[in-house]
């Protein structure tokens, strides 16, 4: 039986971006609001989002950048050192909000390293 995965549109993502924004308290929103994107971006990760042709990335502080991995359905942390390419790959399950906690608890890590 051929697997039944499919990666997820732009509308989609957008409808799911929109459902995760309501679930932020002003502080998270405003924090957010500094790190988005305009609009996502679909970036290259090899080897696992060939497949779909990469993955939405929806916000970028210094080197990181969060991006929807619709492999395990949830956002992830991601570094890249050339736009449009993520460098590392997580597998995650985690609301928009465990993303920016993660994003910044590893941005304030490397600032005291």
């Amino acid at each position: 039986m051929k697997d039944s995965w499919k990666p997820v549109n732009h509308n989609q993502l957008v409808n799911l971006l929109a459902h995760q924004h309501q679930q932020l308290d002003e502080s998270q929103q405003n924090l957010w609001d500094a790190i988005r994107l305009p609009y996502p971006e679909l970036w290259q990760q090899h080897p696992w989002g060939d497949e779909g042709c990469g993955f939405w990335v929806i916000a970028v502080a210094g080197r990181s950048c969060i991006y929807f991995n619709d492999i395990s359905g949830g956002f992830s942390c991601g570094s890249f050192q050339r736009w449009g390419k993520i460098d590392t790959y997580k597998a995650s399950d985690a609301t928009l909000l465990g993303a920016l906690h993660t994003l910044f608890t590893r941005e304030e890590a490397q600032e005291t390293a």
